[in-house]
């Protein structure tokens, strides 16, 4: 068992301030990192090798943002809906996670930038159970 500490500052300016953290204790955690080619082809990462509920955080951050950069949420057999990636997008517990509508076992990725220049650097982290 590991824990991954986080925290969230929320401010808003002239404003209110809102600090969050906390700490999620997960049994295995992957980073993974991939691009994107900006060439519309869907390409599937695998993130996780264990039975698909059993991700209980889950971390997607890019350098590119915007309705060219999508992805969907695939147990393997099931895909959600088509999610734009428009900020970095955190998902804590299980009960955020399926907000996916699937228990995510593989991301599917979609640059759909026509410029050769616009790779998508993405990086993933995920916090799982080890055991069903």
């Amino acid at each position: 068992m590991t824990t991954i500490n986080w925290s969230l500052n929320l401010q808003v300016i002239g404003g209110m301030q809102i600090p969050v953290s906390g700490s999620k204790p997960v049994e295995a955690y992957d980073k993974i990192e991939v691009v994107i080619n900006p060439d519309s082809t869907e390409k599937s990462v695998e993130i996780q090798p264990g039975s698909a509920d059993q991700v209980n955080l889950l971390l997607i951050k890019s350098n590119l943002y915007g309705p060219n950069i999508t992805y969907k949420a695939s147990d393997g057999t099931n895909d959600s809906v088509s999610i734009t990636l428009d900020d970095p997008q955190v998902f804590l517990g299980s009960g955020s996670v399926s907000l996916l509508t699937v228990a995510p076992k593989i991301l599917k990725f979609k640059n759909t930038h026509t410029e050769q220049d616009k790779k998508a650097f993405i990086e993933i982290l995920v916090g799982r159970d080890a055991m069903p």
